[in-house]
């Protein structure tokens, strides 16, 4: 199956600053950890902890109303940057299946997939 580099590097650019950053900051996770992605509890977690760090809600709203904002955002944004993240994962192991025999680094892996967010 060959999958549809075009649309994915328009879903990325269609984002903004911010879901490009969870974005970005999550396909390196799941590159660190290949093996636990499947894992729906995991990877919530790591999504949740991504999106705090990608924005401070703290900052502007005090804890508890910016940990609701946090859920807020995490509920509205989960799906499409999760989705964008698992594509992402599958064209990279895809381009670089070829160059298994040869090596790459979990770095090579990352930076090819952040090649995606621009043309």
């Amino acid at each position: 199956m060959t999958l549809d580099r075009e649309s994915l590097r328009d879903t990325l650019e269609g984002f903004d600053e911010t879901q490009k950053k969870i974005v970005g900051g999550l396909i390196a996770i799941m590159i660190e950890n290949p093996d636990q992605i499947r894992e729906r509890e995991w990877i919530a977690e790591q999504f949740t902890q991504v999106t705090l760090l990608a924005v401070n809600f703290e900052d502007d709203l005090g804890l508890e109303q910016g940990m609701w904002k946090v859920q807020e955002y995490v509920r509205e944004n989960v799906n499409p940057l999760l989705n964008a993240c698992y594509l992402l994962f599958q064209v990279v192991g895809e381009d670089l299946a070829p160059r298994v025999d040869e090596g790459f680094s979990r770095e090579d892996a990352v930076a090819h997939a952040l090649g995606y967010f621009s043309r």
